[in-house]
């Protein structure tokens, strides 16, 4: 032990110990001083970030305007403290440069136990440390040039035991080789990585301001998204004389201070896998030729080398500004490998089942042979995708001389055409693809003539509403795909789906239901097996509508709420796909009598539609829209938009259900305005009608004078399995039973209504046919019926504004006397009729009916028969 009077060291030493002078503009950020202020309240904290991230700016900073008492040694460390005696000589400077040991207090002698014996030297030091204010604070400054055992063996026992007033802040490029897990597990290891350093747009504009420079913020938070906060790129970019890009500004940082000081084979593996935007070990080795792709990866993200996981499944992606300098230091080193790489990026992808990746690095490489397979074998699958836009931007990168040559080329410009609408022009190239397929091999045939298939079934009879062919189709596209094996047609399931999905529709529309409902389940299942979710969407949405169409609204509702789900999860609740399920909504909310959002579902379902929809879905959102109008009392606008929709259809409509729902729509106008006759011509003498056709025609009869041959179409309807129809029709006995002066029969019809409407929240026909008079009958319904739910639930609460009451305590027994007149008090007799019944006086029948409603808290005779019914007395 020895007492320390003085410095006497070299100035080579002395020039690594002490906190480094901060460089002007630096940026005071207090999350990342209070973060080292509670990481130095323990035992080791590590900053570990790659070049330019501002790790030693941040600890000075930090170091020089600390709220915690106590001494800091600082130690930047380089090649030569892989010697241990340099080592722990240059930190024992440290320490006392730092004021953690002071003149005549007592330390270890500078001995050659040092270069072995460290962790016990620092021991002794601790226990030598007693007379200082607070912990002493050892900064070890790139850390990452230290590799040597010794010394990091010797680290890593001092990291085993602490001494307990020493508190370790260790900045490094790279992961230190040190043993952190157990320090991590107990709570005692503060670590701050590229993600905590990175600038926010905060923290960009206060720089900004330091510079004495002004930038619009929308501009300034877009130069922090193209850095990714990497503080040296905002900082050069912010530098740069204006008019020069930010990626320009880095590139020569990151030419010199990054790839320049890597080995020859790192180097070159860094510049062949900077084409794609993430990259895995699988990859990594197809452009590479190397076996250790994953291996290779991990260690460039160990160092931190502007290398990061990209989400699970082995995935990495370059900083993006690294990733354009290694881009353009490829292209201008080696001008044949990037479109060398491209193609073996696009083949990989392929293999793997990535074909808009792949699609991506063909067009990229410029190869549209390679392109035009790629789109023959996976295209349609990625064209009724999400993927769309995407795809059509990459096949209108191909040459308009190349298009004719081949039969793949002329399918791809077929997709552009009917991204423009074009119709008609896709039409004319499937038919020259089917020419030039003529010379092919069997194999080559079938495959693209299956693709060829598809995509007149998608493209040109659906849209235009041609089902008798989009089902013909697509039962032949079935029959083939149940031939080949799953090799021969890369997108089989994708295939399969579309197909199923296709069909269903096809005999919906058709009119067929039991089967299409068959089709639309398969073509659900096999879309989320093909992984193919706006199929799904797509599937579950006519779904949807297939329930309203057979009056099945609780059905209806849960399938286009499930197909909406999906939507969100994938966020598509935009596209086209999802334009049936909002079509089914508006139905069901019309229905249930919230116009509100009835017309905003219509409004969701008009903006999914675009501008160029199919005419399925022309026809519907126009059928809806006229219902609408009706309910807001505008019948001549709606049948304009009626003759509208008719119009725009045109003669290539071939959708049998399609066409009622629009005469159906029409038949409900002419109604409005009084006018059966139309109705009773289109209905009359047709067989096969569907409920809600059948119900217009009872209307049409009952306006007509024909009360008789109305019943008889209502009888049907009362029993029939379409609730909602069912309902109308019993509302519409009802109301014919009351007109006829028949009160038991209207209130026994008012009350199957209420039991039919209730499961399903049908509201609309109550406010549909005749509200007045319902109002009367509903009125004196709630004499004889017990409100079925809490308020606002029930119909016959909502319809004459009643709010059920809920069964207070009762107050005592009923007496025999009273519970015999209480049986009377769900009829429409009197006091007096109920005494002459009972023999005995009105007074006496009324003193009963007093003492019940003071027994049930009642008001008045309904609310004793409501609590009487819930209390199990009637």
């Amino acid at each position: 032990m020895g007492v320390y009077r003085g410095n006497n060291h070299s100035a080579a030493a002395t020039a690594h110990v002490g906190r480094p002078r901060l460089p002007q503009g630096v940026v005071w950020r207090p999350r990342l001083a209070e973060a080292l202020d509670t990481g130095t309240r323990h035992a080791v904290t590590t900053i570990c970030a790659g070049p330019g991230w501002g790790k030693t700016a941040c600890v000075s900073a930090w170091a020089g305007s600390r709220s915690v008492n106590g001494p800091i040694a600082w130690l930047a460390l380089d090649a030569r403290h892989n010697d241990p005696y340099v080592f722990w000589s240059d930190l024992m400077l440290a320490l006392r440069a730092g004021g953690a040991v002071r003149p005549g207090q007592v330390v270890p002698d500078r001995g050659a136990f040092l270069g072995v014996d460290g962790p016990a030297f620092l021991r002794r030091l601790g226990n030598g440390l007693g007379a200082t204010p607070g912990p002493v604070v050892i900064v070890l400054d790139d850390l990452q040039a230290i590799t040597e055992p010794r010394v990091l063996s010797a680290l890593a026992g001092l990291l085993r035991s602490p001494p307990e007033r020493l508190r370790l802040v260790l900045i490094s490029r790279t992961e230190p080789e040190l043993p952190l897990h157990r320090l991590r597990a107990a709570g005692e290891l503060t670590e701050l990585r590229t993600a905590d350093l990175a600038f926010r747009a905060d923290e960009a504009a206060e720089l900004l301001a330091l510079l004495g420079r002004t930038m619009p913020p929308a501009e300034l938070a877009a130069l922090v998204r193209t850095t990714e906060g990497w503080g040296a790129g905002v900082r050069l970019a912010l530098d740069a004389p204006p008019g020069v890009e930010p990626d320009d500004a880095a590139a020569d940082y990151l030419i010199r201070e990054v790839l320049a000081v890597q080995p020859g084979p790192i180097r070159q593996f860094l510049l062949s896998t900077s084409l794609p935007d993430r990259i895995s070990g699988g990859l990594a080795e197809a452009l590479t030729g190397r076996r250790n792709g994953f291996q290779l990866l991990e260690q460039l993200e160990r160092a931190n080398l502007f290398l990061d996981r990209a989400g699970p499944g082995g995935w990495f992606r370059y900083h993006r500004q690294f990733r354009a300098t290694l881009r353009r230091q490829l292209g201008q080193e080696q001008t044949d490998s990037p479109a060398r790489l491209h193609l073996l990026a696009a083949r990989w992808h392929a293999r793997e089942g990535s074909p808009l990746t792949a699609l991506e690095h063909a067009a990229s490489a410029g190869d549209w042979t390679l392109v035009s397979r790629l789109v023959a074998d996976y295209g349609i699958p990625l064209f009724v995708s999400s993927d769309r836009v995407e795809l059509a931007e990459l096949i209108r990168r191909i040459p308009l001389d190349r298009l004719p040559e081949t039969a793949e080329l002329v399918l791809c410009s077929a997709m552009v055409t009917y991204a423009m609408g074009d119709v008609a022009g896709v039409q004319r190239q499937t038919g020259r693809v089917r020419r030039l397929l003529q010379d092919r091999d069997t194999g080559s045939r079938r495959s693209m003539g299956i693709a060829v298939q598809i995509l007149e079934a998608t493209m040109v009879a659906r849209w235009q509403g041609n089902m008798p062919a989009l089902v013909g189709t697509t039962t032949e596209v079935l029959r083939q795909l149940a031939a080949l094996r799953w090799d021969q047609v890369p997108a089989m399931p994708q295939y399969r789906a579309i197909a199923l999905a296709n069909k269903g529709i096809g005999l919906l529309w058709s009119g067929e239901l039991d089967h299409a409902d068959r089709y639309l389940w398969a073509a659900t299942t096999g879309a989320r097996a093909a992984g193919s979710p706006l199929i799904e969407i797509n599937a579950l949405g006519h779904l949807a509508l297939l329930g309203v169409i057979q009056g099945a609204l609780h059905e209806a509702a849960t399938n286009a709420s499930a197909a909406l789900g999906v939507a969100r999860r994938i966020d598509a609740d935009n596209r086209i796909a999802v334009a049936p399920a909002y079509i089914a909504q508006s139905v069901i909310a019309r229905e249930q009598g919230h116009e509100t959002e009835a017309e905003e579902a219509m409004r969701r379902a008009l903006h999914a539609c675009g501008d160029n929809p199919e005419t399925a879905l022309t026809v519907l959102t126009g059928a809806l829209r006229a219902g609408l109008l009706v309910d807001r009392g505008e019948p001549h606008t709606a049948r304009a938009v009626l003759a509208k929709v008719v119009e725009e259809a045109g003669p290539g409509l071939d959708a049998p259900i399609l066409r009622r729902i629009v005469d159906l729509a029409q038949a409900e106008v002419d109604l409005t305005l009084d006018d059966p006759w139309p109705v009773l011509t289109r209905y009359a003498r047709q067989d096969g009608l569907y409920p809600p056709e059948q119900l217009r025609l009872a209307q049409a009869y009952q306006a007509a004078g024909h009360p008789g041959r109305a019943e008889a179409v209502l009888a049907v309807l009362r029993e029939g399995p379409d609730r909602n129809c069912a309902v109308s029709a019993w509302l519409l006995t009802a109301l014919a039973a009351d007109a006829g002066g028949h009160g038991g029969r209207a209130a026994e019809a008012l009350g199957r209504a209420l039991a039919a409407a209730e499961p399903d929240r049908i509201r609309r026909p109550f406010r549909r046919f005749d509200a007045g008079r319902i109002m009367a009958l509903a009125e004196r319904q709630q004499w004889l019926t017990e409100p079925r739910g809490t308020a606002g639930d029930s119909v016959l609460a909502e319809i004459t504004g009643e709010i059920p009451i809920g069964a207070p305590p009762v107050t005592g027994p009923l007496s025999e006397r009273e519970i015999e007149v209480l049986q009377y008090l769900p009829t429409v007799l009197t006091a007096g009729e109920i005494a002459g019944t009972l023999g005995i006086s009105v007074n006496t029948v009324k003193a009963h009916m007093r003492s019940i409603y003071r027994k049930f808290g009642a008001s008045r005779r309904r609310e004793a028969i409501v609590i009487a019914r819930q209390l199990g007395h009637l």
